[in-house]
């Protein structure tokens, strides 16, 4: 009996063992990418919310000291042009998101057609999402030039212009120049994704939905964009997110100019880091634009009814 209950005993502690190491085994392996993680995002973003609390100046290393909410206070209260900077993200975001997703859907809605050369066209209408936001500013900066640039040479040769636009001699031409070069590059994104979301759709629906009458109207907004819609949710939230924090079209189309005209807040928030070396305040606007995102994000993703199907 002794022999038993000793090997009775053995086993399990070794199947003690073996259920320990099961469950220590996923996280062990995870390990080094949560280190990865901590040391490049977690610790980063931390650094930043607390530098937000201080007056941190690299011109002035030695009168580095916490001043609490103060930034904070500043930012709402006195700096107008972080107001400014706001409200031209706004629109930048707004118009361009909103077009690129009714051009994407169209273009993505004409691909998934049968027609003699499809592969090419699907191939050339994703290139615009393979250039660098640099290059778009470029491109575009070129195509626009008030005395030399291709729009205005089409406009005026279509009898729309009568002379040429100078499109970055105000703030409000510079935006819609913007928003335009913005929604050349981001409409091939919604392309893709609204073109895999399409073929997943049962042409049984189409079929049927036929058959009872309904015309394209009734099927687009009954069947197509409800069996597509978190798609939509998620590709609209996305995009949002990345004009939002880009600047690298800006910089180079505009730079921010003129007169602040352009001047997004993730702009703002670049300049006032590299421009000024301001590394308190700048955190301070970098808090405030996360916070921003995060609040725009719930609110969408919770009014949008994302992985939600509708009664």
């Amino acid at each position: 009996m002794s022999k038993n209950n000793g090997a009775e005993l053995q086993l399990s502690k070794k199947g003690s063992m073996m259920h320990y190491r099961r469950l220590v085994t996923p996280y062990l392996l995870l390990a080094p990418m949560l280190a990865f993680v901590m040391c490049f995002m977690i610790w980063p973003i931390i650094n930043v919310f607390m530098m937000s609390t201080e007056s941190y100046k690299v011109t002035k290393p030695n009168d580095r000291h916490f001043i609490g909410l103060e930034n904070f206070v500043t930012v709402f209260t006195k700096d107008q042009i972080f107001l400014k900077t706001l409200g031209n993200t706004a629109v930048y975001v707004i118009l361009s998101v909103v077009f690129q997703t009714v051009l994407g859907f169209w273009l993505a809605w004409l691909l998934t057609r049968k027609f003699k050369g499809r592969g090419v066209i699907r191939a050339l209408a994703l290139v615009p999402w393979a250039v660098a936001g640099l290059m778009v500013g470029i491109i575009w900066n070129l195509m626009l030039g008030q005395t030399y640039g291709v729009i205005n040479d089409l406009l005026r040769r279509a009898g729309i212009i009568e002379m040429n636009i100078s499109w970055f001699s105000n703030g409000s031409s510079a935006m819609l120049a913007a928003v335009i070069a913005n929604i050349w590059r981001g409409i091939p994104f919604f392309t893709i994704s609204y073109m895999s979301a399409l073929s997943g759709i049962s042409d049984d629906l189409y079929e049927s939905a036929k058959i009872d009458g309904a015309n394209s109207a009734v099927t687009l907004f009954r069947i197509t964009l409800p069996m597509i819609k978190d798609t939509i949710i998620f590709t609209t939230l996305l995009r949002a997110i990345w004009t939002f924090n880009a600047v690298d079209l800006i910089v180079s189309l505009t730079d921010g100019g003129p007169n602040r005209g352009t001047t997004t807040l993730a702009l703002y928030i670049m300049n006032t880091f590299t421009g000024s070396y301001d590394y308190g305040y700048a955190s301070a606007l970098a808090v405030i634009s996360t916070l921003i995102m995060m609040v725009v994000a719930f609110v969408y993703i919770r009014f949008g009814k994302m992985g939600q199907t509708d009664n």
